[in-house]
């Protein structure tokens, strides 16, 4: 049982957009940006207007979950009183995980609702039950939907339950591992900060536009969901000589018809790993904005034919990731 109040932000590894049309999902926890919930003048450094801004939001977002909660199914599983008690007395959700950058602020800032005012706690566990993650995506997407108008619920349950997420086509939910290769000391995945955040519905719309024209799936759509399925199985699986060849494919194919949602700035970086197959971008969440999520065959020394270019990256999973197995 893991036993904390700091919730991790997520990254949806595999499966951006393509999810919308019935494809898999990986979904890991980062721990590099995180949030927990304090008070306003607790002894700790904090941004006031910050906090006073986000002790509004819980106001709003309380308000909603008195109107919507019957509607919402999660009628009495919150202690919504002791929350807007509360919310009188300066909570606020203390953050560094940036918004509107594809990596679950409003999950994490979900998971640290429930996990403080739930009536009867899921722990997080290994060893948690299918029927237990059917219920905790369920009431985390009752919760997120005050942000988003409709959630699937993932990002709240990958920020509360600090494993990797295996989302199977037919909604199944697995925790799984990711294998690393221990001979491996050069490969990684990182993201990289396009300075900008995106702006999620304009691009849904158009994505659907093109992917699902009249309601029914592309030839692209298809092929979408071929290489993102693949990508996650190889990496599941550890063959990661198919893996490298697959995220090459899928990155080639995010740039071609996914162009409108990679930030213009960017797309030459995209483009050079390519070509020199250095390393391979594609987009985290939606894009327009926000981050990418970078796979490097050495983060050395993209880290290094990237400073020139001043643009901001963090790493997130180190050694492991070797093309020649």
């Amino acid at each position: 049982m893991i036993n904390t109040d700091k919730f991790y932000s997520k990254i949806l590894l595999f499966g951006e957009y393509s999810v919308l049309l019935g494809s898999m999902a990986l979904s890991i926890p980062y721990s590099h940006f995180q949030g927990e919930l304090s008070f306003i003048h607790e002894d700790k450094y904090t941004d006031l207007d910050f906090a006073r801004s986000s002790n509004t939001l819980l106001g709003e977002l309380h308000q909603y979950l008195v109107e919507n909660s019957v509607k919402n199914g999660i009628s009495g599983r919150l202690n919504l009183e002791k929350l807007e008690s509360d919310i009188r007395h300066g909570l606020y959700f203390e953050s560094s995980i940036p918004q509107s950058y594809g990596i679950g602020s409003s999950g994490a800032l979900c998971a640290a609702i429930y996990s403080r005012y739930t009536t009867e706690l899921i722990p997080p566990s290994g060893s948690i039950t299918q029927v237990d993650i059917k219920e905790l995506r369920h009431i985390f997407s009752g919760i997120e939907s005050f942000f988003h108008g409709k959630s699937s619920g993932i990002d709240p349950l990958s920020c509360y339950m600090r494993y990797p997420l295996l989302i199977q086509k037919d909604g199944e939910i697995d925790l799984v591992g990711i294998p690393r290769n221990r001979n491996d000391k050069e490969s990684g995945i990182f993201l990289l900060d396009s300075g900008t955040s995106g702006k999620t519905g304009p691009l849904v719309e158009s994505f659907l536009k093109h992917f699902v024209p009249n309601g029914v799936l592309s030839n692209l759509g298809q092929e979408l969901i071929r290489l993102n399925d693949a990508c996650i199985q190889n990496m599941v699986a550890g063959e990661y000589i198919l893996f490298w060849k697959h995220l090459k494919e899928l990155s080639a194919f995010q740039l071609e018809h996914l162009r409108a949602m990679i930030p213009s700035h960017l797309a030459p970086v995209w483009e050079q790993g390519l070509t020199s197959d250095s390393h391979y971008l594609k987009l985290c969440g939606s894009g327009g904005g926000g981050f990418l999520t970078g796979f490097a065959k050495s983060y050395t020394n993209f880290s290094k034919a990237i400073a020139p270019q001043r643009l901001s990256h963090f790493p997130v999973y180190l050694s492991g990731l070797n093309s020649e197995q």
